[in-house]
């Protein structure tokens, strides 16, 4: 993810913020709205024209380029060992720094979760404790790291979460308002490099809109985001093996 699609990613978000549609910039500026969709798609956004938006928008500059945390957003935060298997093996106290990691503040969780003040707080001194945190007088809490969070596919978390996927993702009736799509392509190992590069940039931008909803208190449903591809085929597209293919 470059900077450049960070601030874009940014400056969307404080358009919706603001409740402002692309419509109403394309009016604005006297453009149409596919013309004002493929400017705040195009890296070569030039500044004149990024005042524009700024301006008719009523949006600072400077809070986009904060917002975006340039330098830090484009950072995955890893845990030790030691701090993944005291999570794994804890399942309450892993929901919790997830929560706290969401931006949720403590009282939040209290108040709108089933666990006690006394429990909170011992879990706030655990991931003290863990070097994952740094509490503050009030349960005020500071993370270490500010960054996405990355589990190692190989970390005691990784494993955890991995086997759940595994066995109960996919196991389920999906609604009509759910999504998923499957297919069975050809395709050069540099074409799935480039399509992974993409997935990569889409799952950011879907961590980035879950933040800022988190921030700005938009009702949300949990939801699972399962993005993958791998060597395979279906059992049947092997009944027929190949004349060089060893029984």
């Amino acid at each position: 993810m470059s900077q450049i699609d960070q601030f874009l990613g940014a400056l969307k978000r404080a358009l919706k913020a603001k409740n402002v549609l692309y419509r109403d910039l394309a009016r604005a500026l006297d453009l149409s709205e596919s013309s004002v969709k493929r400017i705040l798609s195009n890296k070569s956004l030039s500044l004149d024209r990024l005042e524009e938006i700024c301006r008719v928008a009523d949006i600072s500059f400077s809070e986009v380029v904060r917002s975006a945390n340039l330098e830090e957003a484009n950072q995955a935060v890893s845990l030790s060992e030691e701090q993944e298997r005291a999570l794994a093996e804890n399942p309450r106290l892993l929901h919790f720094f997830m929560m706290l990691h969401d931006g949720k503040t403590v009282q939040k969780i209290e108040r709108e979760y089933q666990i006690e003040s006394g429990e909170a707080k011992k879990m706030l001194f655990s991931l003290d404790r863990l070097n994952l945190i740094e509490l503050h007088p009030r349960d005020k809490v500071k993370f270490k790291r500010q960054g996405f969070l990355r589990f190692r596919r190989d970390g005691p978390i990784g494993r955890a979460l991995f086997e759940q996927t595994k066995s109960s993702y996919l196991n389920y009736d999906f609604r009509p308002e759910d999504y998923i799509r499957f297919t069975l392509i050809k395709v050069s190992v540099s074409t799935l490099a480039k399509y992974k590069a993409k997935l990569e940039r889409l799952m950011f931008e879907l961590q980035e809109e879950a933040r800022f909803e988190t921030e700005h208190n938009i009702p949300a449903i949990d939801a699972g985001v399962l993005l993958s591809f791998r060597p395979w085929q279906y059992s049947y597209m092997g009944a027929i093996p190949k004349k060089n293919q060893v029984g």
